[in-house]
């Protein structure tokens, strides 16, 4: 059962989530209403780690109807403002994710050289990959750095393979996004600056209920960090339901509607010169 059904108190996933949340509206008005503004996206990128490392932290693998109905709306939408089908939203990637990172992280424990091997290919896929779902397989890489977190203890020499990971998987996550957003230099320590702080806060993330923090007037004063903790799917497609019909009203050159297409203007360009 959720946690959201468990308890009123916070827990440690309804912090991340609500920082996760935060910054997934900042990058997201950054899209839709100040295009151009890569100050906003560097800002956004700081909650794309949280999403994929908890795929991967997480014991379950749950695929229940509401991410596909989610995943299946956005499309929808996404494809009557005139901005595609393909990349296939965030929620698609989660599918992707939860189907595939257990089969994934058995072969990459299967040998010393396994994990390595496997987390080059998917660095060499990642471009390709990110015009068919969003982020594409460096998503599978932070969720491979969450599954090392929560299982380091379980696996041999778990410990300082997850140390490993953690430089790895942040030197890769800022590079790639640098390449596919063509971040600039004065932006790029930034952006780096803040993914080393949510890695280390992914790092030394752990499932804890925060006591006393549900009653009384501290549980009304962080009603909305329960929220957003707990609904993060809800505010996901709604806030983004809106943002497309504002941005089709407010810039109807940019979001045309019943403008079919299976990608978004500009997209092929972009698979070929590799930036954003």
């Amino acid at each position: 059962m959720s946690l959201k059904h468990l308890t009123k108190d916070l827990t440690s996933y309804d912090l991340l989530k609500t920082f996760a949340v935060i910054f997934m509206l900042v990058d997201h008005v950054g899209y839709y209403f100040f295009d151009g503004n890569d100050w906003l996206r560097v800002a956004g990128r700081m909650c794309v780690p949280v999403w994929f490392f908890l795929i991967g932290y997480a014991r379950t693998r749950d695929l229940g109807p509401k991410l596909w109905i989610g995943a299946a709306i956005l499309v929808a939408a996404s494809s009557v403002v005139g901005l595609g089908v393909f990349p296939v939203n965030i929620l698609g990637t989660m599918i992707i994710i939860r189907l595939v990172i257990d089969p994934v992280m058995k072969r990459a424990l299967m040998g010393p050289q396994a994990i390595w091997q496997i987390s080059v290919m998917m660095i060499l896929l990642s471009f390709p990959t990110s015009y068919m779902f969003e982020y594409g397989t460096l998503a599978v890489i932070m969720a491979m750095f969450g599954w090392l977190v929560r299982n380091q203890h379980e696996i041999p020499h778990g410990e300082r393979l997850t140390q490993q990971y953690f430089f790895f998987s942040l030197a890769t996550f800022v590079i790639i996004q640098t390449m596919f957003f063509g971040f600039e230099q004065n932006e790029i320590p930034v952006l780096g600056g803040g993914i080393l702080l949510v890695m280390c806060m992914l790092m030394f993330f752990r499932p804890l209920t925060l006591a006393g923090t549900g009653e009384g007037i501290k549980g009304v004063l962080l009603a909305p960090v329960r929220f957003m903790g707990r609904y993060t799917l809800e505010i996901y497609v709604a806030h983004l339901l809106l943002f497309k019909a504002l941005g089709a009203m407010i810039d109807p050159e940019r979001f045309s509607l019943f403008d079919w297409k299976l990608v978004p203007e500009g997209m092929l360009e972009m698979a070929v010169s590799g930036v954003n």
